[in-house]
Protein backbone atom coordinates (compact mmCIF):
# COMPACT_ATOMS: atom_id res chain seq x y z
CA UNK A 1 0.00 0.00 0.00
CA UNK A 2 1.31 3.48 -0.88
CA UNK A 3 2.43 5.67 2.02
CA UNK A 4 0.13 8.45 3.21
CA UNK A 5 1.91 11.78 3.01
CA UNK A 6 -0.97 13.96 4.23
CA UNK A 7 0.24 15.68 7.40
CA UNK A 8 -1.78 18.82 8.06
CA UNK A 9 -0.06 19.38 11.39
CA UNK A 10 3.33 19.76 9.70
CA UNK A 11 5.01 23.18 9.67
CA UNK A 12 7.45 23.57 6.78
CA UNK A 13 11.08 23.97 7.79
CA UNK A 14 13.34 26.74 6.55
CA UNK A 15 15.13 24.06 4.54
CA UNK A 16 11.98 22.79 2.80
CA UNK A 17 11.02 23.65 -0.75
CA UNK A 18 7.28 24.33 -0.76
CA UNK A 19 5.09 23.84 -3.84
CA UNK A 20 1.48 24.82 -4.37
CA UNK A 21 -0.64 22.77 -6.78
CA UNK A 22 -4.13 23.01 -8.21
CA UNK A 23 -5.39 19.43 -8.34
CA UNK A 24 -8.56 17.85 -9.73
CA UNK A 25 -8.85 14.12 -8.98
CA UNK A 26 -10.21 11.67 -11.53
CA UNK A 27 -13.63 10.14 -10.99
CA UNK A 28 -13.74 7.85 -7.97
CA UNK A 29 -10.49 9.21 -6.47
CA UNK A 30 -10.63 11.22 -3.26
CA UNK A 31 -8.91 14.58 -2.95
CA UNK A 32 -6.55 13.28 -0.25
CA UNK A 33 -5.69 10.15 -2.23
CA UNK A 34 -4.84 12.15 -5.34
CA UNK A 35 -2.76 14.55 -3.28
CA UNK A 36 -0.72 11.89 -1.55
CA UNK A 37 -0.11 10.00 -4.83
CA UNK A 38 1.05 13.22 -6.48
CA UNK A 39 3.39 14.04 -3.59
CA UNK A 40 4.86 10.55 -3.61
CA UNK A 41 5.32 10.38 -7.38
CA UNK A 42 7.20 13.70 -7.31
CA UNK A 43 9.61 12.46 -4.63
CA UNK A 44 10.38 9.04 -3.14
CA UNK A 45 7.49 6.76 -4.14
CA UNK A 46 6.62 4.31 -6.90
CA UNK A 47 3.39 2.86 -8.29
CA UNK A 48 3.68 -0.20 -6.07
CA UNK A 49 5.10 -1.12 -2.69
CA UNK A 50 8.91 -1.38 -2.75
CA UNK A 51 11.41 -2.34 -0.06
CA UNK A 52 14.62 -0.77 -1.40
CA UNK A 53 14.42 2.46 0.60
CA UNK A 54 15.32 2.22 4.27
CA UNK A 55 12.67 3.32 6.77
CA UNK A 56 15.13 5.87 8.15
CA UNK A 57 15.67 7.54 4.77
CA UNK A 58 11.97 7.32 3.93
CA UNK A 59 11.13 9.19 7.13
CA UNK A 60 13.79 11.82 6.39
CA UNK A 61 13.00 12.41 2.73
CA UNK A 62 9.25 11.91 2.54
CA UNK A 63 7.10 14.83 1.33
CA UNK A 64 4.55 16.45 3.62
CA UNK A 65 1.14 17.42 2.23
CA UNK A 66 0.53 20.02 4.91
CA UNK A 67 -2.28 22.06 3.37
CA UNK A 68 -5.41 20.85 1.60
CA UNK A 69 -8.36 22.97 0.48
CA UNK A 70 -10.69 20.68 -1.43
CA UNK A 71 -13.15 23.46 -2.25
CA UNK A 72 -10.41 25.58 -3.84
CA UNK A 73 -8.68 22.43 -5.16
CA UNK A 74 -5.41 23.65 -3.66
CA UNK A 75 -2.64 21.53 -2.15
CA UNK A 76 0.70 22.57 -0.68
CA UNK A 77 3.56 20.14 -0.34
CA UNK A 78 6.82 20.57 1.57
CA UNK A 79 9.81 18.72 0.14
CA UNK A 80 13.16 18.27 1.86
CA UNK A 81 15.88 20.18 0.01
CA UNK A 82 17.91 16.97 0.11
CA UNK A 83 15.67 15.59 -2.63
CA UNK A 84 17.10 18.09 -5.11
CA UNK A 85 20.31 18.96 -6.89
CA UNK A 86 20.25 22.46 -5.48
CA UNK A 87 21.72 24.32 -8.45
CA UNK A 88 19.77 22.48 -11.15
CA UNK A 89 16.48 23.87 -12.44
CA UNK A 90 16.07 20.88 -14.81
CA UNK A 91 16.30 18.39 -11.93
CA UNK A 92 13.90 20.34 -9.74
CA UNK A 93 11.33 20.47 -12.54
CA UNK A 94 11.83 16.81 -13.39
CA UNK A 95 10.75 16.09 -9.82
CA UNK A 96 7.88 18.45 -9.04
CA UNK A 97 6.68 19.01 -12.62
CA UNK A 98 7.62 15.71 -14.23
CA UNK A 99 5.69 12.43 -14.27
CA UNK A 100 2.93 13.78 -12.04
CA UNK A 101 1.12 15.38 -15.00
CA UNK A 102 0.72 11.95 -16.61
CA UNK A 103 -0.97 10.26 -13.65
CA UNK A 104 -4.38 8.73 -14.39
CA UNK A 105 -5.66 9.60 -10.91
CA UNK A 106 -5.82 13.30 -11.79
CA UNK A 107 -7.88 14.94 -14.51
CA UNK A 108 -6.09 18.27 -14.11
CA UNK A 109 -2.98 19.34 -12.26
CA UNK A 110 -1.20 22.71 -12.21
CA UNK A 111 2.00 23.72 -10.45
CA UNK A 112 1.13 27.23 -9.26
CA UNK A 113 4.24 28.33 -7.36
CA UNK A 114 7.39 27.25 -5.55
CA UNK A 115 9.04 28.85 -2.53
CA UNK A 116 12.77 28.27 -2.72
CA UNK A 117 14.68 27.95 0.58
CA UNK A 118 17.85 29.92 1.29
CA UNK A 119 20.15 26.97 0.61
CA UNK A 120 18.75 26.65 -2.91
CA UNK A 121 18.90 30.40 -3.57
CA UNK A 122 22.59 30.42 -2.63
CA UNK A 123 23.33 27.98 -5.45
CA UNK A 124 22.15 30.51 -8.05
CA UNK A 125 23.68 33.87 -8.92
CA UNK A 126 20.53 35.55 -10.14
CA UNK A 127 20.77 38.35 -12.73
CA UNK A 128 24.25 39.65 -13.48
CA UNK A 129 22.95 43.08 -14.52
CA UNK A 130 19.25 42.98 -13.72
CA UNK A 131 17.18 46.14 -13.48
CA UNK A 132 19.88 48.39 -11.97
CA UNK A 133 22.59 47.11 -14.29
CA UNK A 134 20.48 47.56 -17.41
CA UNK A 135 19.81 51.15 -16.38
CA UNK A 136 23.55 51.70 -16.13
CA UNK A 137 24.15 50.15 -19.56
CA UNK A 138 21.52 52.35 -21.19
CA UNK A 139 22.34 55.33 -18.94
CA UNK A 140 18.69 56.04 -18.18
CA UNK A 141 17.66 56.16 -14.53
CA UNK A 142 14.39 58.02 -14.09
CA UNK A 143 11.97 56.83 -16.76
CA UNK A 144 10.70 53.68 -18.44
CA UNK A 145 12.74 52.46 -21.39
CA UNK A 146 11.28 52.45 -24.89
CA UNK A 147 11.95 49.46 -27.09
CA UNK A 148 10.77 47.94 -30.33
CA UNK A 149 10.88 44.72 -32.31
CA UNK A 150 11.91 44.95 -35.94
CA UNK A 151 8.82 44.23 -38.04
CA UNK A 152 7.90 42.25 -40.02
CA UNK A 153 9.08 39.39 -37.82
CA UNK A 154 10.88 37.66 -40.67
CA UNK A 155 11.39 38.41 -44.36
CA UNK A 156 13.72 41.39 -44.24
CA UNK A 157 17.27 41.19 -45.55
CA UNK A 158 20.08 41.92 -43.11
CA UNK A 159 20.52 45.36 -44.69
CA UNK A 160 16.82 46.24 -44.48
CA UNK A 161 16.65 44.91 -40.91
CA UNK A 162 19.52 47.18 -39.87
CA UNK A 163 17.88 50.15 -41.60
CA UNK A 164 14.59 49.62 -39.74
CA UNK A 165 16.49 49.31 -36.46
CA UNK A 166 18.41 52.52 -37.19
CA UNK A 167 15.21 54.44 -37.86
CA UNK A 168 13.79 53.22 -34.55
CA UNK A 169 16.96 54.25 -32.70
CA UNK A 170 17.06 57.64 -34.41
CA UNK A 171 13.43 58.26 -33.52
CA UNK A 172 13.96 57.65 -29.82
CA UNK A 173 14.03 53.92 -28.99
CA UNK A 174 16.49 52.84 -26.32
CA UNK A 175 16.38 49.19 -27.36
CA UNK A 176 15.69 47.32 -30.59
CA UNK A 177 15.32 43.54 -30.59
CA UNK A 178 14.82 40.68 -32.99
CA UNK A 179 11.55 38.79 -32.88
CA UNK A 180 11.29 35.23 -31.60
CA UNK A 181 11.45 33.43 -34.95
CA UNK A 182 14.36 35.34 -36.45
CA UNK A 183 17.66 33.53 -35.88
CA UNK A 184 19.94 32.58 -38.82
CA UNK A 185 17.81 32.26 -41.94
CA UNK A 186 19.18 32.42 -45.49
CA UNK A 187 17.59 35.79 -46.23
CA UNK A 188 18.93 37.31 -42.99
CA UNK A 189 21.98 35.57 -41.57
CA UNK A 190 22.83 36.01 -37.90
CA UNK A 191 26.36 37.37 -38.25
CA UNK A 192 25.66 39.81 -41.07
CA UNK A 193 22.54 41.11 -39.33
CA UNK A 194 24.39 41.55 -36.04
CA UNK A 195 27.30 43.38 -37.66
CA UNK A 196 25.16 45.77 -39.71
CA UNK A 197 22.62 46.52 -36.99
CA UNK A 198 25.23 47.13 -34.30
CA UNK A 199 27.09 49.45 -36.66
CA UNK A 200 23.97 51.54 -37.22
CA UNK A 201 23.19 51.49 -33.50
CA UNK A 202 26.57 53.19 -32.94
CA UNK A 203 25.72 55.71 -35.66
CA UNK A 204 22.44 56.52 -33.90
CA UNK A 205 24.28 56.92 -30.60
CA UNK A 206 26.58 59.52 -32.16
CA UNK A 207 23.69 61.40 -33.69
CA UNK A 208 21.35 61.38 -30.68
CA UNK A 209 23.76 61.42 -27.74
CA UNK A 210 21.87 58.48 -26.23
CA UNK A 211 22.91 54.87 -25.66
CA UNK A 212 21.29 52.47 -28.13
CA UNK A 213 21.05 48.73 -27.49
CA UNK A 214 20.51 46.02 -30.10
CA UNK A 215 19.22 42.70 -28.71
CA UNK A 216 20.15 40.04 -31.26
CA UNK A 217 18.48 36.62 -31.01
CA UNK A 218 21.08 33.89 -30.35
CA UNK A 219 18.59 30.99 -30.08
CA UNK A 220 20.11 28.02 -31.91
CA UNK A 221 19.96 24.20 -32.19
CA UNK A 222 22.72 23.59 -29.61
CA UNK A 223 24.22 25.27 -26.54
CA UNK A 224 27.58 25.26 -28.30
CA UNK A 225 26.20 27.30 -31.19
CA UNK A 226 24.38 29.71 -28.86
CA UNK A 227 27.60 30.33 -26.94
CA UNK A 228 29.42 30.90 -30.23
CA UNK A 229 26.80 33.45 -31.28
CA UNK A 230 27.06 35.10 -27.88
CA UNK A 231 30.78 35.56 -28.40
CA UNK A 232 30.24 36.88 -31.92
CA UNK A 233 28.12 39.63 -30.37
CA UNK A 234 30.77 40.29 -27.75
CA UNK A 235 33.45 40.69 -30.44
CA UNK A 236 31.18 43.09 -32.33
CA UNK A 237 30.87 45.29 -29.25
CA UNK A 238 27.31 44.38 -28.26
CA UNK A 239 26.00 44.79 -24.72
CA UNK A 240 23.06 42.42 -25.07
CA UNK A 241 21.84 39.08 -26.37
CA UNK A 242 18.31 37.73 -26.64
CA UNK A 243 17.14 34.17 -26.04
CA UNK A 244 13.83 32.34 -26.58
CA UNK A 245 13.72 30.82 -23.12
CA UNK A 246 11.13 28.03 -23.50
CA UNK A 247 12.25 26.57 -26.86
CA UNK A 248 15.91 26.79 -25.74
CA UNK A 249 15.27 25.07 -22.41
CA UNK A 250 16.43 25.40 -18.82
CA UNK A 251 19.82 23.74 -19.26
CA UNK A 252 20.63 26.14 -22.09
CA UNK A 253 19.61 29.11 -19.95
CA UNK A 254 21.82 28.05 -17.08
CA UNK A 255 24.72 27.59 -19.48
CA UNK A 256 24.14 30.95 -21.15
CA UNK A 257 23.91 32.73 -17.80
CA UNK A 258 27.47 31.63 -17.03
CA UNK A 259 28.78 32.40 -20.51
CA UNK A 260 27.05 35.80 -20.66
CA UNK A 261 28.73 36.88 -17.44
CA UNK A 262 32.13 35.99 -18.89
CA UNK A 263 31.25 37.91 -22.06
CA UNK A 264 29.83 40.89 -20.16
CA UNK A 265 26.48 40.75 -21.98
CA UNK A 266 22.99 41.21 -20.55
CA UNK A 267 20.35 38.60 -21.41
CA UNK A 268 16.88 39.47 -22.68
CA UNK A 269 14.33 36.68 -22.15
CA UNK A 270 11.57 36.23 -24.74
CA UNK A 271 8.85 33.96 -23.34
CA UNK A 272 7.42 32.66 -26.62
CA UNK A 273 5.74 29.24 -26.33
CA UNK A 274 5.04 29.64 -22.60
CA UNK A 275 1.28 29.64 -23.10
CA UNK A 276 1.48 26.07 -24.38
CA UNK A 277 1.65 25.06 -20.72
CA UNK A 278 0.90 28.23 -18.68
CA UNK A 279 -2.39 29.52 -20.10
CA UNK A 280 -4.78 26.81 -18.86
CA UNK A 281 -5.60 27.83 -15.25
CA UNK A 282 -6.39 24.21 -14.35
CA UNK A 283 -3.42 22.35 -15.82
CA UNK A 284 0.29 22.84 -16.50
CA UNK A 285 2.75 25.24 -14.92
CA UNK A 286 2.12 28.90 -14.13
CA UNK A 287 3.87 31.80 -15.84
CA UNK A 288 4.56 33.05 -12.32
CA UNK A 289 6.86 30.09 -11.78
CA UNK A 290 8.53 30.61 -15.17
CA UNK A 291 9.32 34.18 -14.09
CA UNK A 292 10.74 33.01 -10.77
CA UNK A 293 12.96 30.44 -12.47
CA UNK A 294 14.26 33.12 -14.85
CA UNK A 295 15.24 35.34 -11.93
CA UNK A 296 16.76 32.39 -10.10
CA UNK A 297 18.89 31.44 -13.10
CA UNK A 298 19.77 35.05 -13.79
CA UNK A 299 18.09 36.49 -16.87
CA UNK A 300 18.26 40.28 -16.86
CA UNK A 301 14.87 41.15 -18.32
CA UNK A 302 11.70 39.23 -19.11
CA UNK A 303 8.44 39.68 -21.03
CA UNK A 304 5.55 39.69 -18.55
CA UNK A 305 2.55 40.96 -20.54
CA UNK A 306 0.93 44.35 -20.92
CA UNK A 307 -2.61 44.34 -19.44
CA UNK A 308 -3.66 46.72 -22.24
CA UNK A 309 -2.16 44.98 -25.29
CA UNK A 310 -3.04 41.96 -27.42
CA UNK A 311 -1.64 39.16 -25.24
CA UNK A 312 -3.48 37.06 -22.64
CA UNK A 313 -3.05 38.19 -19.03
CA UNK A 314 -5.31 39.93 -16.51
CA UNK A 315 -3.97 42.95 -14.64
CA UNK A 316 -3.64 41.09 -11.34
CA UNK A 317 -1.68 38.28 -13.03
CA UNK A 318 0.66 40.66 -14.84
CA UNK A 319 1.32 42.68 -11.68
CA UNK A 320 2.08 39.46 -9.78
CA UNK A 321 4.71 38.74 -12.44
CA UNK A 322 6.04 42.28 -12.09
CA UNK A 323 6.41 41.78 -8.34
CA UNK A 324 8.40 38.57 -8.83
CA UNK A 325 10.71 40.49 -11.14
CA UNK A 326 11.37 43.57 -9.02
CA UNK A 327 10.67 42.98 -5.33
CA UNK A 328 13.31 41.83 -2.87
CA UNK A 329 10.71 40.00 -0.81
CA UNK A 330 7.35 38.96 -2.23
CA UNK A 331 4.46 38.53 0.23
CA UNK A 332 2.00 35.67 -0.08
CA UNK A 333 -1.14 36.42 -2.09
CA UNK A 334 -3.64 33.54 -2.00
CA UNK A 335 -5.89 35.31 -4.51
CA UNK A 336 -3.15 34.93 -7.12
CA UNK A 337 -1.81 31.57 -5.86
CA UNK A 338 1.43 33.28 -4.86
CA UNK A 339 3.57 31.90 -2.05
CA UNK A 340 5.85 34.16 -0.01
CA UNK A 341 9.39 34.41 -1.39
CA UNK A 342 12.39 36.19 0.08
CA UNK A 343 14.82 36.57 -2.82
CA UNK A 344 17.84 36.63 -0.54
CA UNK A 345 19.48 39.60 -2.24
CA UNK A 346 19.24 38.34 -5.84
CA UNK A 347 19.02 41.33 -8.17
CA UNK A 348 15.66 42.26 -9.69
CA UNK A 349 14.88 41.58 -13.36
CA UNK A 350 13.69 44.37 -15.63
CA UNK A 351 10.04 43.62 -16.59
CA UNK A 352 9.13 44.06 -20.25
CA UNK A 353 5.61 44.98 -21.38
CA UNK A 354 5.23 43.78 -24.96
CA UNK A 355 2.44 42.71 -27.28
CA UNK A 356 0.06 44.85 -29.31
CA UNK A 357 1.12 48.22 -27.90
CA UNK A 358 0.62 51.66 -29.50
CA UNK A 359 1.81 55.11 -28.37
CA UNK A 360 -1.72 55.88 -27.18
CA UNK A 361 -1.34 53.18 -24.49
CA UNK A 362 1.69 54.79 -22.83
CA UNK A 363 -0.26 56.67 -20.13
CA UNK A 364 -2.01 53.45 -19.08
CA UNK A 365 1.28 51.53 -19.10
CA UNK A 366 2.94 54.18 -16.96
CA UNK A 367 -0.01 54.18 -14.56
CA UNK A 368 0.10 50.38 -14.26
CA UNK A 369 3.86 49.76 -14.06
CA UNK A 370 5.48 53.02 -12.99
CA UNK A 371 8.99 53.83 -14.17
CA UNK A 372 10.53 50.38 -13.83
CA UNK A 373 9.32 48.83 -17.07
CA UNK A 374 10.50 48.47 -20.64
CA UNK A 375 7.64 49.49 -22.95
CA UNK A 376 8.20 47.47 -26.09
CA UNK A 377 6.29 48.32 -29.27
CA UNK A 378 6.10 46.52 -32.60
CA UNK A 379 3.41 47.58 -35.05
CA UNK A 380 2.73 50.54 -32.78
CA UNK A 381 5.97 52.03 -34.05
CA UNK A 382 6.41 50.58 -37.53
CA UNK A 383 2.81 51.14 -38.64
CA UNK A 384 2.94 54.83 -37.80
CA UNK A 385 1.61 56.84 -40.78
CA UNK A 386 4.91 58.75 -41.03
CA UNK A 387 7.16 55.72 -40.70
CA UNK A 388 9.31 53.96 -38.12
CA UNK A 389 11.33 56.95 -36.91
CA UNK A 390 8.18 58.97 -36.35
CA UNK A 391 6.58 56.03 -34.56
CA UNK A 392 9.48 55.86 -32.12
CA UNK A 393 9.33 59.63 -31.63
CA UNK A 394 5.61 59.43 -30.94
CA UNK A 395 6.28 56.85 -28.20
CA UNK A 396 8.89 59.09 -26.60
CA UNK A 397 6.53 62.06 -26.82
CA UNK A 398 3.74 60.02 -25.21
CA UNK A 399 6.12 59.03 -22.43
CA UNK A 400 7.18 62.65 -21.90
CA UNK A 401 3.51 63.61 -21.61
CA UNK A 402 2.93 60.87 -19.04
CA UNK A 403 5.95 61.88 -16.99
CA UNK A 404 4.74 65.49 -16.98
CA UNK A 405 1.15 64.53 -16.19
CA UNK A 406 -0.17 66.10 -19.38
CA UNK A 407 -2.85 64.53 -21.58
CA UNK A 408 -1.72 63.12 -24.91
CA UNK A 409 -4.11 65.41 -26.75
CA UNK A 410 -2.62 68.47 -25.10
CA UNK A 411 0.97 67.32 -25.55
CA UNK A 412 0.38 66.49 -29.23
CA UNK A 413 -0.17 70.15 -30.08
CA UNK A 414 2.82 71.15 -32.21
CA UNK A 415 4.17 67.57 -32.20
CA UNK A 416 3.17 66.03 -35.50
CA UNK A 417 4.41 62.52 -34.69
CA UNK A 418 2.22 62.13 -31.62
CA UNK A 419 -0.65 63.90 -33.33
CA UNK A 420 -0.57 61.39 -36.20
CA UNK A 421 -0.41 58.48 -33.71
CA UNK A 422 -3.49 59.78 -31.91
CA UNK A 423 -5.31 60.11 -35.20
CA UNK A 424 -4.51 56.50 -36.11
CA UNK A 425 -4.87 54.67 -32.79
CA UNK A 426 -6.86 56.71 -30.28
CA UNK A 427 -10.35 55.32 -29.77
CA UNK A 428 -13.02 57.82 -30.66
Amino acid sequence: MRRDYVDQGYSPKDTDMVCEFHIEPAAGVSFEEASTHMAGESSIDSWTEIATLSPELAAKLKPHVFYLDEEAKTVRVAYSEELFELGSVPQVLSAVAGNIFSMKIVDNLRLQDITFPKAMLKEFKGPNFGLPGVREIVDVQDRPLIGTIVKPKVGLTSEKHAEVAYNAFAGGCDLVKDDENLTDQKFNGFEKRAELTLKLAKKAETETGERKMYLCNITAPTCREMVRRLNVLKDLGASYAMIDIVPAGWTALQTLREEAEDAGLALHAHRCMHSAFTRNPRHGVSMLLVAKLCRLIGLDQLHIGTVVGKMHGEKSEVLALRDQCVLGSVPADPSQNVLAQDWGGLKPMFPVASGGLAPTMVPDLYSIFGKDVIMQFGGGIHAHPMGTAAGATACRQALEASLEGVSLEEYAKGRKELEAALEKWLKK
